[in-house]
C-alpha cells in the first residue's frame, strides 16, 4: 500500500506543528520552507485539514495556521483519510478471488485500528526515543 505525496505532507505537516508550544500558529511560507514542501501544494493540504476540523486558521498580522486539538487527540487515520479518502489496499480494483479479497478486508480493518490508534503524539514520543530525524512513510 502506497500513500500518496500529499498525504506524506500532511503528516509531515502536522508533526512539525506538534513539535511547538500549543496555540502555536503557523505561516504557511514557514511551514513550507522548514518541511521542504511545496507552497501551493500545502496550502491545498492546510484548507483540507481545516475543513476535516484538524487545523484552525488565524487571518490577518501574525496569521496563519494552528491545531485544532491536541497531538493526542489526532489520529494518523483522521490525517490520511481526510488527504487520501477512505483507506484501500484491495488490488485489482476487486478482481480477487474470495479468499482474498477476505484476507485484504481483514488486512484493512487492522491496518485501519492501528492508525486510528496512533496519534501525532505518538510519532512525537518515538522521534524522541530514536532521535529526531526525518519523517518518511
Amino acid at each position: 500500500m502506497n500513500f500518496s505525496k500529499k498525504a506524506e505532507y500532511a503528516l509531515r505537516a502536522v508533526v512539525a506543528m506538534s513539535r511547538s508550544v500549543p496555540g502555536t500558529v503557523f505561516s504557511i511560507q514557514s511551514l513550507s520552507h522548514n518541511e521542504r514542501i511545496p507552497l501551493k501544494f500545502l496550502e491545498q493540504i492546510l484548507l483540507i485539514l481545516r475543513k476535516g476540523g484538524l487545523l484552525q486558521s488565524k487571518r490577518g498580522a501574525g496569521g496563519g495556521y494552528q491545531l485544532a486539538r491536541p497531538a493526542d487527540r489526532i489520529t494518523l487515520c483522521e490525517i490520511l483519510e481526510q488527504v487520501d479518502g477512505p483507506l484501500d489496499i484491495l488490488p485489482g480494483g476487486g478482481s480477487t478471488s474470495a479468499g482474498l479479497s477476505s484476507v485484504f478486508a481483514q488486512l484493512r480493518g487492522d491496518l485501519r485500528a492501528w492508525l486510528e490508534d496512533l496519534t501525532i503524539a505518538d510519532v512525537l514520543q518515538r522521534e524522541q526515543q530514536g532521535g529526531a530525524g526525518s519523517f518518511e512513510i
